[in-house]
């Protein structure tokens, strides 16, 4: 049988006296770690005998603090690091707004903001040292942080969204609140429900039958009518605007013949009748005494100044005849002479009816003396009413009622056509092609946006629609790619930042005539 043996024999194998015996690793990691940091204090007090301070700085700045790149001290409070390192807290911030606000005097945050977030730092945002733009391309985490959970001051509201996450997803961005009021058919006062912007109330139109929300813009004005185009197999057009020289036009693949972009390319500039409407639509008031002439798209006392001229030129140009002198063109005095001329009574009286019959014409609504292919006069496009509290300096006794067309519909957001100008109009606005009513507001749905601005464009391809606007045939026509057929190859898309369309400063606000003098 075999003895065990016992503790004291199995101990004295083991070397008792091991902890006192030199460990190599652990000694060389200790000479490792102090030759480090006396090398690396000698390289620190040789770079700073050379005057190289790089080393200190967390990064390059960006290119508007270029100016200020070694003056540390215009935006950071001197040991303010070691302040918040030594308590081990992080309010104390090196970086105070007063210091920001000594050039950037810009509004303050919103007003209705939680307490909470009343002194955020203005360099919780805006990063310095991170980047040649994140500047002013702060990161979304920061919105984020504040629109996870939005609650209102004065309880729950169902207007606007409780969370604002992610632009992508329908969950994490709602719809723009204005397509949302375009679909509202309810007929209750504006402020029961959307009293909380009173901006809301300019585009639902009073008495309207169907009591949708609306543009309101008071004038009469077609898209589909303008877009009309068909070409036969050929790739002919037969059926379009009748335009100058009564040839047929299409419009419908040249937007940009009405909606110009302004000179940098982010808005579309206003439509002007002189550029765009005037060619097909010249404002003719007598075409048989005076073919061609048309009265001027101005007020109507300017429009009732220029008949009364243009018909006493007239009358003078027929007293001219009368003894024999030429009086093919109405003349006017030689400039420094005084012209002592009047007319009869009967001449004035003509005078005056001429006026009053042009503009009866100008005020109807259709009438035989206008333009290329449709009819009208002022009343044609614009409301016309009778003006009831006449001013003594007042002349025409009619008006035309204010248009009031709205120059932006998103305005609290940020936009530019140029970077989009490689897409069809038609794939943002979509239904402008069968819009035969004013009322209609053509801007986009958000599902069009997030077609490209997504992470995966292809999981939102479903919401653009078909192009609506008649295609030629002619060979001559270049092709054209569908933008469903790029996107579906696509892995990314465009940037999804809440920066990209949001402002957060109110920038009217903005304080001029800054601190720094001569």
């Amino acid at each position: 049988m075999k003895m065990l043996r016992s503790s004291r024999e199995l101990s004295s194998r083991v070397d008792i006296n091991v902890h006192r015996q030199p460990n190599r690793q652990r000694r060389a990691a200790w000479w490792l770690a102090l030759w480090s940091g006396v090398g690396s204090l000698m390289w620190l007090m040789l770079q700073h005998s050379q005057g190289e301070n790089q080393i200190y700085q967390a990064g390059d700045v960006t290119t508007p603090h270029r100016l200020i790149e070694n003056e540390c001290w215009r935006c950071h409070t001197t040991w303010t690091p070691l302040q918040r390192l030594v308590a081990f807290s992080d309010d104390a911030h090196s970086i105070d707004n007063k210091k920001c606000e000594t050039c950037h005097r810009v509004a303050e945050h919103h007003a209705n903001q939680i307490p909470a977030h009343k002194d955020i730092s203005c360099a919780a945002c805006h990063q310095e040292h991170e980047g040649t733009d994140m500047l002013t391309r702060p990161s979304s985490r920061h919105c984020i942080a504040c629109h996870t959970e939005l609650k209102t001051t004065h309880g729950v509201s169902e207007v606007f969204a409780k969370r604002v996450i992610r632009f992508d997803e329908r969950e994490g961005h709602p719809e723009f609140r204005l397509k949302t009021l375009l679909k509202d058919a309810a007929s209750e006062p504006p402020n029961a429900k959307h009293g909380v912007n009173l901006a809301i109330e300019n585009f639902k139109r009073p008495g309207d039958a169907a009591s949708r929300w609306q543009d309101r813009g008071r004038i009469r004005f077609n898209h589909a009518a303008h877009l009309k185009a068909e070409y036969d197999a050929n790739g002919k057009l037969i059926h379009g605007l009748i335009g100058k020289d009564r040839k047929l036009t299409d419009l419908s693949r040249s937007c940009e013949v009405c909606h110009e972009p302004d000179q940098e390319g982010r808005f579309l500039k206003p439509i002007s009748f002189e550029r765009h409407c005037r060619e097909c639509h010249p404002l003719l008031f007598d075409h048989e005494r005076f073919p061609g002439q048309a009265v001027p798209h101005q007020t109507p006392d300017i429009v009732r100044g220029f008949l009364t001229e243009t018909y006493t030129l007239r009358e003078f140009g027929s007293r001219k005849s009368e003894v024999g002198l030429p009086s093919d063109e109405p003349s006017r005095p030689l400039p420094g002479h005084r012209d002592f001329q009047r007319l009869s009574k009967d001449q004035a009286k003509a005078v005056l009816d001429d006026v009053t019959k042009a503009e009866q014409i100008a005020q109807q609504h259709r009438h035989s003396q206008f333009g290329y292919e449709a009819t009208g006069g002022c009343r044609y496009c614009h409301e016309v009413e009778p003006v009831a509290d006449k001013s003594p300096t007042a002349i025409a006794d009619w008006k035309i009622v204010p248009t009031n067309i709205p120059s932006r519909w998103l305005l609290h957001s940020k936009f530019h056509h140029e970077p989009h100008r490689l897409l069809s109009c038609t794939v943002c606005h979509a239904d402008v092609a069968q819009s035969k009513n004013t009322g209609d507001v053509l801007i986009p749905s958000i599902d069009i946006c997030r077609a490209c601005h997504a992470h995966r464009p292809a999981e939102w391809l479903d919401g653009i629609k078909a192009d609506s606007v008649p295609k030629s045939e002619s060979p001559q026509a270049p092709p054209n790619e569908s933008l469903k057929d790029l996107l579906s190859n696509v892995n990314r898309g465009a940037r999804t930042l809440c920066i990209e369309c949001h402002v957060y400063h109110d920038r009217s606000k903005n304080k001029w005539d800054g601190p720094f003098v001569r």
